[in-house]
């Protein structure tokens, strides 16, 4: 099943939709009894951000057995779309709500079982709540946007890109991939490359290439936090991460789950930075992936960044569509480690 995040809804549909699966979200919150804050924020997210319906009452909405949230969507629109995306935003949910629990897991799987879609969301909450933490980043590294950049940078920089990051993973500097990458600071004021050295500058991160910096591929997320205009908080990244699942050509739920695993589990997705608990603001991350919707191009997989980094940022951002955020990006305060993943 494919889920695209930019397709464009009826203002018909979308007030359906709101009125059949807020329901659904509500009953994964009441599950334990009054619905934790976390998991309302969350709620607002979606509610706010991907159906664009804020004055919907949460309060108001009624509690519904798997049946009856399937017959309600499907009135709606029988596409199985839909059922895929209450289903994944129904495990966010529970996954915001604090420790997994047997009790959340079985009315996922009934609701994936009355939905009669794919079930790999329910399977992610599983390994979560049993602890298989192997599994949870080895289906974080298949699954997520690591892979597409790992795949983009081979095929933009051949081998001597794979011989790159190899030489940076194994703690070695490799000189001509870090001098390529110092010289964007000489590039043009305004220019996407500027914006991109100037990042690495405000956030006291090395280049790549060199040690203690990231392995080359990871530059395309950084990239993203640029053209997207994201700082470097948790929340931030939880943005950038939600701003990628927008456009990008995976299951939006598993490009988030990255920034869950890493900022709101603990589990520690990315093996440059430990993982933390609790540190995501649900409305950035799906303010986020709203905003990536609008995206035209998939900025990880299918372009290469050394082919824009000379034009103005700003004509860059029109090039793929990139609407302006509304929101200045946060950086961590000077006494705080930075992040970079």
């Amino acid at each position: 099943m494919t889920i695209h995040p930019g397709r464009h809804l009826s203002p018909e549909l979308r007030q359906c939709l709101g009125q059949a699966g807020l329901p659904c979200l509500m009953t994964m919150a009441r599950l334990r009894g009054e619905p934790s804050e976390r998991a309302l924020a969350a709620i607002r997210g979606i509610r706010d951000h991907l159906l664009e319906l804020p004055d919907v009452d949460l309060s108001r909405l009624p509690s519904l057995e798997p049946e009856a949230m399937a017959a309600g969507i499907t009135a709606c629109d029988a596409d199985p779309e839909w059922r895929e995306r209450i289903l994944r935003g129904m495990t966010l949910v529970a996954l915001f709500d604090g420790e997994p629990s047997p009790e959340a897991l079985e009315l996922l799987e009934r609701t994936a079982r009355s939905f009669q879609v794919n079930a790999s969301p329910v399977r992610s909450y599983r390994n979560v709540m049993q602890e298989r933490l192997g599994m949870v980043r080895l289906d974080l590294v298949r699954r997520s946007f690591v892979r597409d950049a790992a795949r983009a940078t081979l095929r933009d920089g051949g081998l001597p890109m794979l011989a790159a990051t190899l030489k940076v993973v194994s703690g070695h500097r490799d000189q001509a991939t870090l001098e390529r990458f110092q010289a964007l600071q000489d590039y043009p004021s305004g220019s996407f490359g500027k914006a991109y050295a100037d990042f690495i500058s405000i956030n006291q991160f090395n280049f790549p290439g060199d040690v203690g910096g990231p392995p080359v591929p990871v530059f395309r997320h950084d990239c993203c936090h640029v053209l997207g205009g994201y700082g470097t908080t948790a929340a931030e990244e939880g943005g950038v991460v939600g701003f990628q699942a927008g456009f990008e050509h995976l299951d939006p739920f598993d490009v988030v789950m990255f920034a869950m695993a890493e900022f709101e589990l603990g589990i520690g997705a990315s093996p440059f930075i430990p993982g933390e608990f609790g540190q995501l603001d649900p409305d950035r991350l799906f303010a986020g992936l709203e905003h990536g919707s609008h995206v035209s191009t998939d900025l990880i997989r299918d372009i290469d960044p050394w082919d824009h980094f000379a034009d103005p940022l700003e004509e860059v951002r029109q090039r793929f569509a990139i609407p302006p955020r509304g929101r200045n990006p946060e950086y961590p305060q000077p006494s705080a480690a930075p992040i970079q993943d």
